[in-house]
């Protein structure tokens, strides 16, 4: 019992430090042009080290890690539609430029759209209309969300898939954190 008891604080530090740079990662992914490259492997590498010392092999170093990565893009997006949801403001956008991206053997058509408000919306849209026509939009006056359409719903179902990796996550560190280190 007493060795339990002394495994206790790393399994505490190691899901604090887990979900800290989910939390991290899930600010740092907001809007439609979040940071997507450089977060995403990084919280698959903090997700890979905070096992370390466990004498996790390396599926489940893996999947902490895997997992690590859906709480925060789930996250993320369960975060956006949030707001858009709580506090979005119907907006017509204006299509401001078009553009043709290559996309493999293929070319699609790319837009950048601007509120009639002047306000520019980040992210491109992949729809094929012209330039000067009008799209029902969704902005968050104080953040970088937007969506096409009207105030969508409540995410329901991204937050309970955020919970449920959450919970997941935390018994599978804490599982590891807690059993005795192979001989």
């Amino acid at each position: 019992m007493a060795e339990l008891v002394r495994r206790v604080p790393g399994a505490l530090v190691r899901n604090g430090c887990l979900l800290a740079a989910e939390f991290g990662a899930v600010l740092l992914l907001r809007g439609p042009e979040g940071a997507w490259v450089p977060v995403l492997p990084a919280v698959f590498v903090v997700g890979e080290a905070v096992p370390h010392g466990t004498g996790a092999e390396f599926v489940a170093r893996t999947a902490v890690a895997l997992v690590a990565v859906g709480v925060a893009v789930v996250g993320g997006v369960a975060l956006d539609r949030h707001t858009l949801h709580e506090r979005g403001r119907a907006e017509t956008a204006v299509v401001a430029s078009r553009t043709m991206v290559q996309d493999g053997s293929t070319q699609t058509p790319s837009l950048r759209l601007r509120t009639e408000a002047g306000r520019e919306l980040a992210g491109p849209v992949a729809l094929d209309l012209r330039p000067g026509a009008r799209l029902a939009v969704t902005v968050d006056p104080d953040g970088p969300a937007w969506a096409l359409g009207p105030r969508p719903p409540e995410p329901f179902w991204q937050a309970a898939a955020t919970a449920a990796l959450l919970l997941l996550q935390t018994a599978g560190v804490t599982a590891l954190s807690l059993r005795r280190p192979r001989p």
